[in-house]
């Protein structure tokens, strides 16, 4: 599925999904966004609950409430009110399977993910 604008909106990306967009892409796409005018009002409305109706949706829903704190923080405004209570997965999601790798993302993935069983390189949240 092709989407021609991208996503301006946290609750848009979680649409997009919804319809069948991939996740990497509109997460990428919206965080291009972001960088280029990031304001409170992209990440005030929660997006759909995905969990059990997109493959990983659930790690998605956590994903996205994650990435909504941690924006909020750069640029220095309270996180929505959304995103509590913190959605924690059972099981820890790593991003990069490579046993290897889990210890570096266990120790360097931010906050609003780690608390919430997700593992990441928060290089990964930069796009240029």
């Amino acid at each position: 599925m092709s989407f021609f604008q991208r996503p301006k909106t946290l609750a848009e990306v979680g649409e997009h999904i919804l319809l069948g967009a991939d996740a990497g892409m509109e997460i990428k796409d919206f965080l291009h966004e972001f960088q280029a005018g990031g304001s409170p009002s992209m990440l005030q409305q929660a997006p759909p609950a995905l969990a059990g109706l997109v493959g990983k949706g659930a790690m998605l829903d956590a994903f996205l409430q994650a990435l909504a704190v941690y924006l909020s923080v750069k640029i220095d405004d309270d996180p929505p009110s959304w995103t509590h209570p913190a959605i924690q997965l059972p099981e820890p999601w790593f991003a990069s399977p490579g046993a290897a790798i889990r210890n570096y993302l266990l120790l360097s993935s931010p906050a609003p993910f780690r608390s919430r069983n997700l593992f990441i390189d928060e290089d990964s949240l930069i796009v240029v």
